[in-house]
């Protein structure tokens, strides 16, 4: 079988899911190209799965994301896969961030077969623990490997969020607006040294150099990538600045954290109401199943 694996990263987490379920089917026996939907327009003729994996932004999709789907050709029926990621989890007000796409994807007659909420290390306002950091991407492979053997032999996933989350969804879309506006005030500060790192690494090209400063375009989609990966901390949120987590975010630096198999006191590491849906998360072990592929992704 082709698979396609398509997905919209900022900061790199759902880069590194979407190059876990690459590996997983490719040990599997199966075919895989693995690309950001920036890179790729559409999938091509031999594809036999799609699977699309995104980073909830505000309840929602990206706006890139929304936008790749509803720019595709009409399918006879190809089966779709979507991977929502989040760093709180299955939980309000996330209920119902795949259900915009999965409406698009109808429009364009692919069939959805499965979705899936994953959970990694959160970039938005409060940051992940270390300990649970280190733990979500332990207990990631295991979680890919029960989605691709599901879908392999066959077996349907569906949610059926309520009214409300559907709702907040729907307020939450107002987000693409707003984050357009972020971009627009993300101040500069006198360290920069003009490096162009934030140009490279913004997956919608939406910083240029002009002069002797980065200068942002009207299609920032808020992943905060620039602002984390300055590494002279030269940019700063003009507005909104609640979002930032103060101590930065670095994925690299996370995926370099020991691991072991140890348990965690999830009661203790995973305490109050921000961090149910991750304690949830890690706590359920029947959608886990040992990996066909081993070893560290390239």
């Amino acid at each position: 079988m082709n698979v396609q694996i398509v997905y919209f990263s900022g900061t790199g987490c759902t880069e590194h899911v979407a190059k876990t379920f690459s590996k997983e089917f490719q040990a599997r026996g199966h075919t895989t190209l693995c690309r950001s939907i920036t890179k790729t327009e559409s999938p091509d003729e031999s594809t036999d799965l799609l699977v699309l994996c995104f980073a909830v932004h505000a309840s929602n999709a990206p706006e890139p994301v929304m936008r790749w789907v509803k720019n595709l050709e009409k399918a006879d029926e190809r089966p779709v896969v979507i991977i929502s990621i989040s760093g709180g989890g299955e939980v309000t007000p996330n209920l119902a961030c795949r259900v915009p796409l999965k409406r698009a994807f109808k429009r364009k007659n692919y069939r959805l077969l499965y979705e899936k909420m994953l959970v990694m290390p959160s970039n938005w306002i409060v940051g992940t623990k270390r300990v649970l950091s280190s733990k979500l991407l332990q207990v990631l492979p295991y979680k890919v490997s029960y989605v691709v053997n599901d879908v392999l032999n066959g077996k349907s996933s569906f949610t059926h969020p309520l009214l409300g989350n559907r709702f907040l969804t729907f307020i939450g879309s107002l987000e693409h607006a707003g984050a357009r506006s972020f971009g627009k005030k993300i101040l500069v500060d006198k360290s920069c040294t003009l490096c162009g790192l934030c140009v490279k690494r913004c997956p919608v090209s939406n910083i240029s150099l002009h002069g002797d400063r980065p200068v942002f375009g009207k299609n920032c989609t808020l992943c905060l990538n620039c602002i984390y990966s300055c590494p002279q901390g030269a940019l700063h949120p003009g507005t909104m600045k609640f979002v930032v987590i103060k101590k930065g975010f670095s994925f690299p630096e996370i995926l370099a954290l020991p691991s072991d198999n140890l348990p965690i006191d999830l009661d203790k590491e995973a305490k109050g109401f921000a961090w149910v849906g991750v304690k949830r998360y890690l706590s359920k072990t029947s959608d886990m199943l040992e990996p066909a592929f081993q070893g560290p992704l390239d």
